[in-house]
């Protein structure tokens, strides 16, 4: 009988070593670049979605200088450093090997203006802070804030009001244009001179619209449209001495007496028209 001969496998081992060799040298040349990488001075800044700030700003902020490395940068730091920056609301930073480090900066825009303040307008964001008049070209896209107790002063671009009113009459213009950024585009003024009463101006006709508080916020602007679409579109809006939204679940209209309006207050142009107008879902 006879026996099996065995075949040694020499090749397989041959492939082995020349793998190890392949990974060894692999590995060794990626910590030659990771080496490379950090001893590479000098960073670039590849700066996205200013229009406030300057590039030379947030490098100055970021302590970023001539002899500066992109790998020992400490993002976490230079992110705090730029927040404080009253034109940033929000900014994210990435590396880019060798030497370039990405910023993609969330600049702060206006919401409304605040008329007649020392003299003049300001540009206001949603949390109150004063922007550059370099913006002025938005003043008339966006609302105005009137009505503004005398304590709100000393203002200068940067600066934050901090006036409650104020900053209730900015939190109720961002909700409303989170709820429907069409809707927002309907008032042309909030005012704050009304005690506890917020009042909002149209932009058709300037009614005068009773917003009261900010509760039942989404339901007040959901009633507002559908009474505003499908009543005072279809009449005169300037018709309207005001439209009143503190009630629950109805709008409570005023009209002036005119051939345009609902047959229900043609015959007493003081009487006050309720209309209850369904949340639409």
């Amino acid at each position: 009988m006879r026996r099996k001969r065995t075949v040694k496998p020499t090749r397989y081992r041959s492939a082995a070593i020349a793998m190890f060799f392949v990974v060894s040298g692999l590995a060794a040349i990626a910590v030659l670049a990771a080496e490379w990488r950090e001893s590479v001075v000098g960073v670039e800044l590849d700066v996205r979605g200013i229009s406030i700030t300057t590039k030379e700003g947030i490098r100055k902020a970021a302590g970023i200088c001539d002899t500066s490395n992109l790998a020992s940068l400490d993002l976490l730091d230079i992110r705090e450093q730029l927040l404080k920056n009253p034109f940033i609301r929000d900014v994210e930073l990435t590396r880019d090997p060798p030497q370039t480090l990405r910023v993609d900066v969330v600049e702060r825009k206006p919401i409304a203006v605040l008329m007649n303040v020392q003299a003049r307008d300001w540009l206001l964001d949603e949390d109150g802070y004063v922007l550059p008049a370099s913006r002025a070209a938005t003043v008339h896209d966006l609302p105005v804030i009137t009505g503004i107790d005398s304590d709100v002063r000393d203002l200068t671009p940067g600066v934050r009001v901090v006036n409650k009113q104020v900053l209730k009459g900015l939190q109720a213009l961002k909700s409303i244009r989170d709820i429907d950024a069409e809707l927002a585009h309907l008032f042309s003024e909030i005012n704050l001179d009304h005690s506890r009463d917020l009042v909002l101006y149209t932009m058709e006709g300037g009614v005068p619209v009773i917003l009261g508080s900010t509760t039942r916020l989404t339901e007040k602007m959901r009633s507002f449209r559908a009474f505003w679409e499908n009543v005072a579109m279809k009449y005169d809006p300037t018709s309207l001495e005001y439209i009143d939204l503190r009630w629950k679940e109805q709008v409570v209209t005023r009209w002036r007496q005119s051939g345009n309006v609902p047959q229900s207050v043609e015959a007493d142009s003081l009487l006050v028209d309720t209309t209850t107008v369904k949340v639409m879902e």
